[in-house]
């Protein structure tokens, strides 16, 4: 049984795999409301103390660093790595902005894997 499921692995082709990079991009959801943006991060896996935010009147920053998942696995230590797609080190993201943003007034949650930034404009910026 165990030599025909390797048999089975050994066909299966993952696309996607890539050479790890020194540093990784999470991807972003950006939402105008108005006087105010949203920034969603896809940040799964990374504790709050592994994130930095840094906002300046043009610009957001969000750096940090992602631990490689632990499989759990009781099993004793992996065989082989089949699949590799999931980025893990040092990231970083920077997103400029049109208008200035009131660093002051800017808030940050993370919700199951999802970092959320409000960005309020300063001056009362409205984006139409």
């Amino acid at each position: 049984m165990a030599d025909q499921l390797a048999a089975q692995l050994q066909g299966l082709h993952f696309s996607g795999i890539q050479s790890r990079q020194a540093v990784w991009e999470p991807a972003v959801n950006v939402y105008a409301h108005g006087d105010s943006l949203e920034v969603c991060v896809d940040l799964a896996g990374v504790s709050k103390q592994d994130i930095k935010v840094e906002v300046l009147p043009h610009r957001l920053v969000v750096r940090g660093h992602r631990r490689p998942p632990d499989s759990g696995m009781s099993q004793g230590p992996c065989r082989r790595i089949l699949a590799m797609e999931i980025p893990d080190g040092s990231f970083e993201r920077v997103l400029d902005f049109p208008l200035p943003v009131d660093a002051d007034r800017v808030t940050a949650k993370q919700d199951n894997g999802w970092l959320w930034i409000t960005l309020p404009f300063l001056h009362g910026e409205v984006v139409r």
